[in-house]
């Protein structure tokens, strides 16, 4: 007896039981390990098998996606960086290479354009992607 497809059957079963539990999104990928163990079990070509165990893990991937789009709800209101520009806030920490502003609530990597210290008050004058760009107000 082959035990390749209950292990992949089995492995499948424990990755979906596993994405319950975290939020990890890796249902898709047990189900094409559930599907690839069932087609192997039953008999199938490998080959065969294996494309349709991928389309079955596409098609799963865009149900669960659409699903959880439909489902999450944004708690707050939508943050972008671009808006933070001219915002003052307060150093919190300076580490090496690190600095770390506290603004509007929320804390922030900063690129400093002056010497700065934890506890001087900065504004932004530019954004490089999720970093600021600061300077001592």
């Amino acid at each position: 007896m082959d035990y390749f497809p209950i292990l992949l059957l089995i492995l499948g079963l424990l990755i979906i039981v596993l994405d319950m539990m975290v939020a990890a999104f890796i249902t898709p990928i047990g189900i094409a390990f559930v599907v690839l163990g069932l087609l192997l079990g039953f008999g199938v070509n490998f080959n065969i098998a294996f494309v349709v165990s991928l389309v079955a893990a596409v098609v799963s991937y865009q149900l669960f996606a659409r699903l959880i789009k439909k489902e999450t709800v944004d708690i707050g209101k939508p943050k972008y960086t671009f808006e933070l520009k001219g915002k003052r806030g307060k150093v919190k920490k300076v580490k090496e290479d690190e600095v770390w502003v506290e603004l509007e609530g929320e804390e922030w990597l900063a690129k400093p354009l002056d010497d700065i210290k934890e506890g001087d008050e900065v504004v932004v004058v530019d954004v490089d992607g999720i970093k600021l760009i600061v300077r001592k107000a």
